[in-house]
């Protein structure tokens, strides 16, 4: 199993916690800070829910990435396709690590609370880079190691 492999079941976790809160009309996140009812007041009808089903959306988004760079193309496709999901993973991977330092540092400086999604998100994090750092190698590095590699079974 790859590191992608767990990163997109530890993102699952995140969508249907998205799903659930959507489904139930509220504001928040397991394991973030308590959100007071008084807070659904500030959104019209609907809002809520659709504001975690965006919320749900982006973890979609973030398991297509991890799952793009379990993917291997075509030659001509393979340059453009690994520096777009390389970037990708980078950016999920600094969204996450900023979640992490703005949860645990806000349940540890305000006592709000949302330490366990900060530790969360401080694990996606990890999984997101060490997903990133699986594909450092150019695709025509991995396509010439595999070339090789069938060549060494053959002989």
């Amino acid at each position: 199993m790859k590191v992608a492999d767990v990163g997109i079941a530890w993102t699952a976790l995140y969508v249907a916690s998205k799903i659930t809160y959507a489904l139930e009309g509220r504001l928040g996140v397991t394991g973030g800070p308590v959100v007071r009812p008084e807070s659904n007041l500030s959104y019209g009808p609907g809002e809520v829910a659709s504001a975690q089903w965006a919320n749900a959306a982006f973890g979609v988004v973030v398991m297509a990435i991890l799952l793009a760079g379990r993917l291997r193309l075509g030659q001509a496709k393979a340059r453009w396709a690994h520096v777009t999901v390389v970037t990708g993973h980078w950016l999920c991977g600094l969204m996450a690590a900023a979640g992490a330092v703005g949860m645990v540092g806000g349940a540890l400086f305000t006592g709000r609370g949302g330490a366990v999604f900060g530790l969360y998100c401080g694990v996606w994090a990890a999984l997101i880079a060490l997903s990133a750092r699986d594909l450092r190698r150019r695709p025509e590095q991995t396509t010439a190691a595999t070339a090789a590699g069938r060549a060494n079974q053959d002989a």
